[in-house]
């Protein structure tokens, strides 16, 4: 799942909102990140299966050079679509048309993925997906400080966070039960991720932009302006989140060929397997970000930002000692606690350490980008470890990442 980190407004929202703006927000929010999120799991997870059919040869070889492919054109995307949405001018608003031209440009990308039997094919819808998926979050996010009154950004973050966990709950149920018939379940993707745009257009408000200033400098002005940010906090934030997302993923997303290759399973017991897995990590996860939120407003967040990335490492030890079904499980569920933990306090911190409000969008979007890089880089840096050191190697890889993202932590000061 690309991840969609809900961020506090970074200029002055409207004093007040009203109840029924209040209302479509939230939803088209909602529905926005719960689509996305199931709609980027499932795909994860089917391509893998359907990796078999399309390199029968060697299908983790094509899987890992597939999810490369997508990781730059993640970052490309999030990162420039941010920024030009900030710079769009249009009777429907800034963010609307990105939405609706990534929901076209997914479905697009997901059938060619879904119905293309040729690996270039495949590659080539896959990457324009990727692009679209984070297009949307770049986009979608922009949105909480572009109309959201600053009274009530808890509660839409809290459904943007939903949106996700629950998402991605469904999306791993709904990739098990296809996944003897992976291309059946990639074939249903492209509507799911349509119509998720689709709500988003229609729920969220439309304001012309037309009448705003346009940035001067044209097209030099607008690369110039890619400054990377100054100050080491916000660095060692964007490593520990990047480590972070690569410590839980490098199972996560590779869970399938650990579940085929690791431990023996058939085709439909790993299916059943990462069903299981996936209920143990929903429930984890959503408990811990309720319970989280409320806590860390008394204590901190610092100390579930450190120990997240900890116990991620503590529950891929018994994947290392041992190749049975059960191990897997207890990694999805400290993984699942880690995971709601640091979602609920995630981007209160983000916030916390940007060196210049006037660029914070820009800003948040590089950090957005340390989120997303890990879903598509993981299953090739997992896979690339697996080839040199079987897969014990790639766990191993999950304990170094979870424990350098929680001393990347530590280096942040200045914050609870």
């Amino acid at each position: 799942m690309t991840e969609a980190v809900p961020v506090a407004p970074t200029t002055s929202a409207p004093a007040a909102t009203s109840a029924k703006k209040n209302v479509m927000v939230g939803t088209g929010l909602f529905i926005g990140a719960f689509g996305l999120s199931l709609a980027n799991h499932g795909v994860s997870t089917l391509l893998q299966a359907a990796s078999k059919s399309i390199a029968p040869d060697d299908p983790i070889g094509f899987y890992a050079t597939l999810t490369t492919f997508g990781a730059v054109a993640s970052v490309l995307a999030i990162v420039f679509a941010g920024a030009l949405s900030d710079r769009t001018r249009s009777r429907f608003g800034r963010r609307i048309p990105w939405l609706a031209g990534s929901g076209l440009l997914g479905a697009t990308g997901l059938a060619l993925a879904g119905f293309g039997s040729a690996g270039f094919l495949v590659v080539i819808g896959y990457i324009a997906f990727m692009m679209a998926l984070n297009a949307s979050i770049a986009a979608s996010t922009a949105v909480v400080p572009d109309v959201v009154d600053a009274r009530r950004l808890g509660l839409i973050s809290s459904l943007m966070g939903a949106g996700n966990l629950i998402g991605g709950v469904i999306g791993g149920f709904f990739a098990a039960a296809y996944i003897t018939r992976p291309q059946t379940g990639l074939s249903v993707l492209p509507a799911v991720f349509l119509l998720t745009a689709l709500v988003m257009v229609v729920l969220l408000p439309r304001v012309s932009s037309l009448g705003q200033a346009r940035t001067p400098g044209g097209i030099r002005g607008f690369l110039r302006s890619f400054e990377l940010p100054k100050g080491g906090q916000f660095w060692w934030v964007f490593t520990g989140r990047f480590l972070f997302a690569l410590a839980l993923f490098m199972t996560v997303m590779y869970a399938f060929f650990v579940a085929t290759g690791y431990l023996g399973l058939g085709t439909q017991k790993a299916g059943d397997l990462l069903a299981v897995c996936t209920l143990v990590m929903s429930v984890g996860s959503v408990a811990a970000a309720l319970l989280t939120g409320p806590v860390s407003d008394r204590i901190g967040r610092k100390p579930f930002v450190i120990g997240a990335p900890i116990l991620i490492a503590a529950g891929a030890v018994p994947l290392i000692l041992t190749a049975q079904p059960w191990a897997l499980i207890a990694f999805y569920g400290p993984g699942g606690i880690a995971f709601g933990a640091y979602l609920a306090v995630d981007a209160a911190l983000m916030v916390d350490v940007l060196p210049d409000r006037s660029r914070a969008a820009q800003d948040l979007a590089i950090l957005q980008a340390a989120n997303s890089l890990p879903l598509v880089v993981a299953p090739s840096i997992a896979g690339v470890l697996t080839r040199i050191g079987g897969f014990e190697a790639s766990f191993v890889g999950t304990v170094v990442a979870g424990l350098a993202a929680a001393l990347c932590i530590l280096r942040v000061k200045g914050i609870r």
